[in-house]
């Protein structure tokens, strides 16, 4: 067999496992899968009566046909069986297998060395390890793996959609004293009480940001204004946003978004400090990642940031919430999240609960 018979062999080989997905397939299936050229070099090499019977005019194989094994192959030299082998990469092993016997044979007597010396060919930082210990599938995998791209994020694909989470919010009215006569600090009691509990609505006409709407009462802020004008205790409120989803066996899980001090304004209306997005706590490598880029002066966190709003037609109030990154060290340099940048946040970066 010539040089150049062995590479069309191994090309068209190649292509049957590619095109058979690295499936089990019966060797009928596989066989139909190589190209008349790759079929005719490999019904020579394997002689008469070894491929399975495929009409000429059809790429069906006989469905009651299965390849024997290969009388000519047999009488191949070992070193000229491994030169065979050796024309097909490490992926396309199974397809010699399961062309007939006599390779297979061939396959089992010369590994692991002939794969190992496939490798080293094909990954050349091979050559600088010794007894790795690990099978030649999963080095291949693994090292072409690292001769991918380096350094690039990508956003990870989500596969829910936003109306599948279900966002609340409640601000809360928190007791506090002070801490010593000489220190001027305030802890926190144990009393709460809720000044409001709300749904968040999508809002489709804000589109392409995300933007979810809680309508708040008028009696939220007269309850809020009390709160002020107590004289005898002192209060803090803090407005907290918690998503929900169910997961595949239907029970839900809560992730929270948002828990942050907030306060009233001349005009009576809430305003809400920037707080980041809380993350896994057993994500190790978030958790290294916002180690650094907490204590530098540019980073980019997702946050959900809530604005009190007032409708100047129907003299309704409502908390404003807003998908969007925070850039820099200032809360006033931003950028809007898109509706997909808003499905990964929710989906993969929230620390959703067990």
């Amino acid at each position: 067999m010539s040089a150049a018979d062995a590479q069309t062999l191994a090309r068209g080989l190649n292509d049957a496992a590619v095109a058979a997905g690295q499936s089990l397939v019966s060797d009928a299936e596989l066989w139909s899968l190589l190209g008349s050229n790759a079929q005719e070099v490999l019904r020579a090499l394997c002689a008469a009566g070894a491929a399975p019977a495929v009409s000429a005019g059809s790429s069906e194989p006989a469905a009651s046909t299965r390849p024997r094994t290969a009388r000519g192959l047999a009488r191949f030299p070992e070193d000229v069986l491994g030169a065979i082998i050796a024309f097909v990469d490490l992926p396309m092993r199974f397809t010699w297998v399961a062309a007939c016997s006599t390779l297979r044979d061939a396959c089992t007597r010369q590994s692991p060395r002939l794969e190992h010396s496939m490798l080293a060919r094909r990954f050349p930082l091979l050559t600088t390890f010794s007894n790795i210990g690990t099978a030649p599938s999963a080095l291949f995998r693994t090292f072409k793996e690292f001769e991918g791209e380096t350094g690039v994020s990508r956003r990870p694909e989500s596969s829910i959609a936003l109306d599948a989470y279900h966002l609340s919010l409640v601000i809360t009215a928190r007791e506090i004293e002070p801490t010593s006569l000489y220190h001027g600090g305030w802890d926190l009691t144990g009393t709460q009480e809720a000044i409001c509990v709300g749904t968040g609505e999508l809002q489709s006409e804000a589109a392409p940001r995300v933007v979810y709407k809680f309508t708040i009462p008028d009696a939220a802020y007269e309850r809020a204004e009390r709160f002020e004008d107590d004289d005898e205790a002192h209060w803090l409120f803090f407005a907290t946003v918690v998503a929900s989803r169910r997961d595949t066996s239907g029970r839900l899980q809560f992730a929270k978004l948002v828990h942050e001090h907030c306060r009233r304004d001349e005009s009576n209306q809430f305003e809400f400090d920037i707080s980041e997005m809380p993350i896994p706590a057993g994500n190790q490598a978030l958790n290294f990642y916002k180690y650094k880029a907490d204590n530098v002066d540019m980073y980019t966190d997702p946050q959900l940031k809530l604005s009190d709003e007032l409708d100047m037609t129907t003299r309704r109030r409502w908390i404003r919430a807003t998908f969007r990154w925070q850039l820099g060290p200032t809360p006033i340099e931003e950028d809007f999240m898109t509706e997909q940048e808003a499905r990964a946040c929710l989906e993969h970066y929230a620390a959703w609960s067990d």
